[in-house]
């Protein structure tokens, strides 16, 4: 029988590429990936999988997506909201469902993010710009029924391999005052985790468990149809962060939450005053429906303090408290072998908390990949 075809949207993205390479690994599938970039560092990533191939093009062009999805029998797409914007996310998001249709497309599967704002009661605090665009087209999705195509969709969040960039810890030497319950004495170098997280906790996502999850959806359409799959990993505080760093390390650490004003001075987002998806073509520099770094990222940070994890994190039994809550029994039946922890996810990648490149660049520099 001939392989399917799978057209992966975002393939050559720090999501898609994990993806691409669970597929890539299974002879029934051929997979096809969405590039506008095909010599960028990405794309030639993903040619070093076995049955790949790239196509060229903007997935916010009819003329790309129509050849794209010629032949396609399944989809997955995962668009960049930081280089696209808000507005321009809802609107391809769902032409491009339409199109899969016209194309004869089976199974199309939309990567989302949680609906922050509805969890919210609807609190402006909580909207997040690269949450909106994705939960709006969800909102669509779940209009829609199975007949002429089947949809899924799979709601990840912050990827704890951002704890290798976004999130890394600072390496730095101990003053009199700091180190206390890390064992670090004066002089002696201890790694410590800052951002505004407060007492609040992350729902973070494992990569490579999001593309087994996605794998296993399309081979059970039967039961993946519909679906919302909540991908997560563990309701993950800082404080639960460090711990695991020194017990996986050995090192000396301590979690430190900071304000976001200081949390902007040292993380890599690009300058907050920037609005996000203002270079795209077609979206003007003040379009007011995009977001600023520090909007969007201020909001983030919101959403998470107002997360909690719950008192029997690491049993896959809690959903969490607070606002962002996860039935992580669904995704231990569709990923049994998946990571529980962040301690279990460092020991398996032999965490050391140095610089791992992660990221599209929030400016969208690599929104041509």
């Amino acid at each position: 029988m001939a392989p399917k075809i799978v057209l992966i949207i975002g393939g050559a993205g720090a999501q898609g590429l994990p993806i691409v390479e669970a597929l890539s690994k299974d002879p029934q599938y051929q997979i096809r990936v969405l590039t506008r970039n095909p010599t960028s560092p990405s794309a030639k990533k993903v040619l070093s999988y076995p049955n790949t191939s790239l196509t060229v093009g903007d997935p916010s062009t009819e003329a790309s997506l129509r050849t794209a999805f010629q032949n396609v029998t399944l989809a997955f797409v995962n668009l960049n909201s930081f280089a696209i914007g808000v507005r321009a996310e809802i609107y391809w998001g769902m032409r491009i469902y339409d199109i899969a249709i016209e194309s004869g497309v089976e199974h199309y599967i939309w990567s989302a993010l949680p609906d922050a704002l509805a969890a919210s009661g609807y609190d402006e605090r909580y909207r997040v710009g690269h949450f909106e665009g994705k939960a709006r087209v969800t909102d669509f999705l779940q209009g829609k029924g199975q007949e002429r195509m089947r949809w899924s969709v799979v709601t990840t969040g912050p990827y704890v391999e951002m704890l290798s960039e976004l999130l890394k810890p600072f390496q730095q030497t101990t003053v009199a005052g700091d180190g206390a319950g890390t064992g670090a004495g004066v002089g002696e170098e201890e790694w410590v985790f800052k951002f505004p997280l407060q007492d609040g906790a992350i729902p973070f996502v494992h990569l490579e468990d999001v593309a087994a999850g996605v794998k296993w959806m399309f081979e059970h359409p039967e039961l993946s149809a519909g679906m919302d799959l909540h991908a997560n990993m563990e309701h993950t505080t800082g404080e639960m962060v460090a711990r695991a760093f020194t017990a996986v390390t050995g090192r000396p650490a301590r979690y430190e939450s900071i304000s976001k004003e200081a949390w902007f001075g040292v993380a890599p987002t690009g300058p907050p005053g920037y609005r996000m998806g203002s270079q795209y073509p077609g979206n003007a520099p003040s379009d007011p429906t995009n977001f600023t770094v520090a909007e969007n990222f201020g909001n983030w940070w919101n959403v998470y303090q107002a997360t909690k994890a719950g008192t029997e994190m690491g049993k896959g039994l809690h959903e969490g408290q607070g606002l962002l809550k996860v039935d992580y029994g669904v995704f231990d039946k569709v990923v049994p072998g998946r990571v529980r922890s962040v301690e279990e996810w460092m020991r398996k990648v032999e965490y050391d908390g140095g610089w791992r490149s992660l990221l599209q660049h929030f400016i969208g520099e690599d929104a041509k990949a």
